[in-house]
């Protein structure tokens, strides 16, 4: 048996989130006829507290459709230095849109309000990009699953409005940010512009995305999904393990922050130096080892488990809804072993 931590997309839906599908009713979704994606998108919205919903096929599909909405070639976008929209959705931001990103280094991948004023409060020059959006990822997956504080949301989007700036959340964790920090997500997202969620991660359903925000802003993005050939037709048969996910499967996320914290209390005993473990990722720092990631990463294999290396000193495992407590006391009883 192997335990797989190299991912939460690996998540397995369950017997009753597939029979969803079965009793799903079906219409032609590009002809706005599909009613179970339309209640999957009119729930989303509800639960992030937006006016309306648009159902996409991934989540980096999500965050490209909402920049495309956002801006125009040539326009700046302000990111995260180590957010997933900059290193991991294919450069899509530029290649697609056209859009030059302004970087900034964030502890624990929370940005500084400061540095992200002075960009945005640079005076008009003919030679620069202006920016016209600012992104924002909850959880920050690169810093380790970290919690990006509603204080530090609500000061960046004060600043990004001030300037005429519009704020989109990559919220592909928002819940599990929900349920680590107490607040609802609805709240830790009201002063977004726009959010993309992602379904196929901890809340366990096998594809899709969707994001949220104002009619308008929706009507808009309708169009740019369908540029991207993102266009569905019976899409219900995505959207009903959507709905079942949001209405069954966000407080159960708590489970899987608990396993992910007896794993790193265990790790703490090498001792490697993790990132701090706030939700459900844990990534393991081996620069002041002996060890090599790969060195682990195939150490755990040999084990019969599966951990993903994030570079040449950095490991990662995540945990989700199919990881069980039983494995991980496997994943626990096996580190002294790995680690020697």
């Amino acid at each position: 048996m192997v335990v797989d931590l190299r991912s939460d997309t690996f998540t397995m839906p369950s017997r009753e989130m597939l029979a969803t599908i079965l009793t799903a009713e079906l219409g032609d979704d590009v002809w706005g006829e599909d009613p179970t994606v339309a209640h999957l998108e009119a729930l989303a919205a509800k639960k992030l507290g937006k006016e309306a919903g648009l159902l996409v096929t991934s989540g980096t599909q999500g965050n490209l459709v909402s920049n495309m909405t956002h801006l125009n070639s040539g326009d700046g976008i302000v990111l995260e230095a180590e957010s997933h929209t900059y290193l991991n959705e294919a450069g899509g931001f530029s290649s697609i849109i056209g859009a030059y990103p302004f970087l900034v280094k964030g502890k624990n991948g929370a940005m500084n309000p400061k540095d992200v004023e002075e960009i945005l409060t640079r005076p008009y020059n003919v030679h620069f990009a202006e920016p016209k959006l600012l992104c924002i990822e909850n959880t920050h997956n690169h810093a380790g699953g970290t919690v990006i504080p509603k204080e530090n949301i609500d000061t960046l989007a004060k600043i990004a409005h001030e300037n005429e700036v519009a704020v989109h959340i990559d919220g592909a964790r928002i819940f599990n940010a929900a349920i680590a920090s107490g607040t609802p997500a609805a709240k830790l997202v009201e002063n977004a512009d726009s959010v993309q969620i992602c379904l196929s991660k901890g809340l366990g359903c096998p594809v899709g995305s969707v994001i949220v925000g104002t009619e308008e802003f929706i009507h808009r993005a309708r169009k740019n999904r369908k540029i991207l050939g993102g266009g569905m037709r019976q899409a219900g048969i995505i959207a009903a393990p959507g709905i079942y996910a949001l209405n069954n499967m966000i407080d159960r996320l708590a489970e899987d922050h608990m396993h992910a914290k007896i794993i790193a209390k265990e790790l703490e005993k090498i001792p490697i130096k993790l990132k701090p473990v706030e939700t459900n990722i844990i990534y393991g720092d081996l620069s002041k080892t002996k060890w090599t990631a790969s060195e682990i990463q195939n150490r755990f294999e040999n084990k019969g488990i599966k951990v993903s290396r994030m570079g040449e000193d950095l490991f990662r495992m995540v945990t989700y809804l199919n990881i069980s407590r039983s494995d991980i006391n496997t994943v626990v009883a096996t580190i002294p072993e790995v680690f020697q």
